[in-house]
Parts: C-alpha cells; structure tokens; sequence
C-alpha cells in the first residue's frame, strides 16, 4: 500500500509545497531545499523514507524562529497541500529541537486538522511520555474531530509504517482510559481509529482485549449499543481471524462440531494473473443457534520457497438452516502493489468460526 501511497510525495509535488512556503516566507531557502531533496535517490525512496529525507532537509533550510507559523499558514491556505504533503510539515516540527515537547504538540495539534500528525507525535512519545499523554488526554473534549483522532490513532502501538510505540505495547493500560472516553465519539473517524488501537493491543494482549469487550458491551444505552458493537467488532478481527474461542463467542459464533465441509478446486493448476475457483459445500447436521463466520485462508508461495497465509473473509450467516449448503469462490492473483506473487505449489485453506473444516492445495503456474 505504501508503494501506491509514495508518489503523492513525488518531487514535483514536494517542490511545490517548497514554493509554497518560500511564497510564504521568504527566509526560506527553497532552492537549497530542493537542490538537498533532489541528491536523494528519490525513486528508490519508500514513502516514509521520503518523508524523513524532506523533512531533513526542511530543516536546514526553514528557519526555525519562523518555520512553524509559516507552515500552519500554507495548509491554511492550499487545500492541495493538505494531505499527505502536510506529513512533512508535522515531522518537520518533531525534527525541531528549539522546541520544547509542549511547544510541538500544539503544532501538531494545528497541522492535524489538514491530515494528521499520527507518524510525528510518535517520535514526541518516545522522548517524552508523560508530557504527550498530559496532552493526549487534554485533547479528548478537543472541538474538532481530527486532533480527539490524534489521541487515539498517535498512540495506536503498532500503527502500520509509524515507529513502536513498545511503551504502550507492554503497558496498554496507560492509554486504555483514553480508547474509554472516545468509544462514543460522535464521530465514526474516531470511534474507527478506537476500534484499530484495540486491534494493535489484541495482538499482544488478546485475552485483555477479550474482557475490555465483555466490558463495553455491558449496559449500554440503546442510543450507543449499534455504534458500540460495530467497534468492538472491528477490534476483534484478528481475533476473528485467530479463532479466539471468547472473541468469537461474544458474537454468537460458536461451537462448530455439527459442521462438516467439503472443498473442491475447479482449477488446480492457475495461470499466472487468473483466477483460483472453488466450491465449498458445507454441511450443517444440527440447528444450534449458532451463527458461522466462514473464512478461507491462502497459503501463498513466497520467494524462499515458504509458504506464508493470509486469511480473507468470506461469508457470515445466520444459521438457521440444516442440510448442505453450497458456496462458490473467486480468488484472483492479478498483480497488486501489495503482495507479490511467486509461482509453485500453494495450499487453500477454509474455517468456520475460527476452526479449520477443510484444506487443499493447487498451483500458480510461472508467468
């Protein structure tokens, strides 16, 4: 995904944020800004990678006296810089060290309102936790919904392409009060980035994430439980994926013993970029009540010759009916920017609630 995400930060659209500024403030040294960002080797560069370089050289070449002010007032301006552009001004920010922690935090708070600040605020976290979470948690009754997002997505643990945040990971208890008074934010943006902080912790805590949702799904007032119960659910989708024995239970999807399934490949041997088809007849002997959540997993061949799986949702019934069912399946192997595809034996894998009921294998054939 971040490959796709990178060439928002092309050259030519960081020199274009570069005049901006300069237009902005004329101590800046657009040029030499330029000249630096144009010595790397741009095209090789991740997006992270490229962020980090600008925002280097915005540094040596932005006046610090001035630069923060000057940056809030292009976002302000230039809804076109906004986005993933303004990720350079927050780390530009972050990178300054004439700023105390207090200072930085209320310009990322400004400069989250155009994007968000969620990869600068880590590196803010790790120099200084106590102060961040005094502000994180003054932020939580923040008027506008981009910076109460700040807290919960700033702090997320394990936020793809940001930096580990391994104080939370091993001590989540110190943001649990903050995911508390956001589960019913007015705003999905946030109770969505709530849903995601809990999904890092289950990967390291998954029995807490367990009780914290028995918790949050006691007592609810009739006005939140539809909303409530959409976050929980999010949360819990690697547990999903895991089988979690408790997670899947809080939904109805239980015991699965009276299940029987038979999978069947229509195309054993798929052609490089084609499409694997399947059938899967699934045989429910009893009526229990229990709901299934039906999910196939893709052991995918990788380019040690191991197999590496990746499980994809597939169907969530009801259950109520008894006798077999069948279920047809299309999984495609065109090129995509975030996986890649290598030729040889691959093995398919189906599960209902969580427990393998049936596997095969079949082979992606060279381009």
């Amino acid at each position: 995904m971040a490959e796709a995400f990178k060439e928002t930060l092309s050259l030519d659209n960081v020199e274009r944020l570069a005049n901006a500024i300069h237009k902005q403030d004329a101590d800046f040294h657009n040029k030499v800004f330029i000249e630096a960002v144009q010595q790397q080797d741009w095209a090789e560069l991740s997006l992270m990678e490229r962020l980090r370089a600008a925002a280097g050289a915005m540094v040596e070449t932005l006046p610090a006296e001035s630069g923060p002010d000057s940056l809030i007032a292009v976002l302000q301006g230039n809804d076109e810089l906004s986005s993933w552009l303004s990720l350079i001004c927050c780390e530009y920010v972050v990178r300054l060290e004439s700023l105390s922690t207090e200072q930085a935090l209320n310009y990322l708070a400004q400069m989250t309102e155009y994007f968000s600040a969620e990869f600068a605020i880590r590196t803010l976290i790790r120099k200084d936790l106590e102060t961040c979470l005094k502000a994180l948690r003054s932020w939580l009754k923040h008027e506008n919904h981009h910076v109460r997002r700040l807290v919960s997505e700033g702090s997320r643990p394990r936020l793809p392409w940001g930096i580990r945040l391994h104080e939370f990971i091993e001590q989540p208890e110190l943001v649990l009060p903050l995911l508390e008074a956001l589960r019913d934010d007015e705003e999905e943006y946030v109770r969505r980035s709530v849903a995601n902080h809990l999904n890092d912790i289950a990967k390291d805590h998954f029995e807490l994430v367990v009780d914290i949702s028995h918790q949050w799904l006691k007592n609810v007032p009739a006005e939140l439980q539809k909303n409530r119960l959409k976050l929980i659910r999010h949360a819990c989708r690697t547990l999903f994926k895991q089988g979690h024995p408790g997670a899947l239970e809080l939904f109805g999807y239980g015991d699965v013993t009276d299940v029987d399934c038979e999978l069947n490949i229509s195309n054993s041997s798929v052609a490089w970029e084609d499409e694997l088809e399947f059938e899967l007849q699934l045989n429910k002997k009893k009526n229990t009540g229990n709901k299934l959540m039906i999910d196939y997993r893709v052991y995918f061949q990788k380019a040690n010759g191991k197999l590496a799986p990746k499980v994809f949702k597939w169907l969530d019934r009801e259950a109520n009916e008894t006798g077999v069912q069948t279920f047809n399946k299309k999984h495609s192997f065109k090129t995509v920017t975030t996986r890649k595809h290598y030729p040889g034996k691959h093995r398919l894998e189906v599960y209902v609630n969580g427990i393998k009921k049936a596997q095969t294998e079949f082979e992606l054939l060279a381009e």
